[in-house]
């Protein structure tokens, strides 16, 4: 495979992961809570489910799709989790929806030759493929926090979501098993 492909599918896998597998996950989680379970914490320093998502929410709309894709975003970090209000699941799946759309318009526009150019965030990284890379990992460890959360409110609520969730985000798309 050449360095070109190799780029290009770097990116769409970055893609998949960002705008899809991650996203799936959290969404299948979060389905399988009450209101009063997003916003559960063992104690006051934790973060509920709902100030992961509004979190995640925040992040990916100022690192990915202002930083990256031009987006206009007004971020308040210390918000997303001071938050307290029960915010209904609707209404906050409908902020993160909006930043996973956004997030796939970005992706849509985004090239290999880009990789290489400079971070928008210098203070954190030098190269843009690294903003991405991070915010794979970022969205990872979130998206692991949510589960973990979930599976201790909701015994048997997730089987084998993980697996599940980048088997039908897999890219390219994958033959199913027989």
């Amino acid at each position: 495979m050449e360095s070109s492909e190799v780029l290009a599918t770097t990116v769409q896998a970055m893609r998949v992961r960002i705008t899809r597998a991650f996203p799936d996950q959290i969404r299948a989680a979060v389905a399988q809570l009450t209101d009063e379970q997003i916003w559960w914490r063992p104690n006051e320093q934790s973060n509920s489910v709902g100030n992961l998502v509004l979190h995640l929410t925040g992040s990916l709309n100022h690192y990915v799709n202002r930083q990256i894709g031009g987006i206009p975003f007004e971020r308040h970090r210390d918000a997303e989790f001071a938050e307290r209000k029960r915010i209904p699941r609707d209404e906050l799946m409908a902020g993160f929806d909006e930043m996973v759309a956004n997030a796939e318009k970005t992706f849509a526009s985004l090239t290999p030759d880009r990789l290489g150019q400079a971070s928008p965030e210098p203070k954190m990284s030098s190269i843009l493929a690294e903003d991405i890379v991070g915010v794979v990992t970022h969205i990872s460890a979130h998206a692991a926090q949510i589960l973990w959360i979930t599976k201790a409110l909701r015994e048997g609520a997730l089987d084998e979501v993980w697996i599940r969730t980048h088997k039908q985000s897999a890219w390219p798309p994958r033959k199913p098993e027989a």
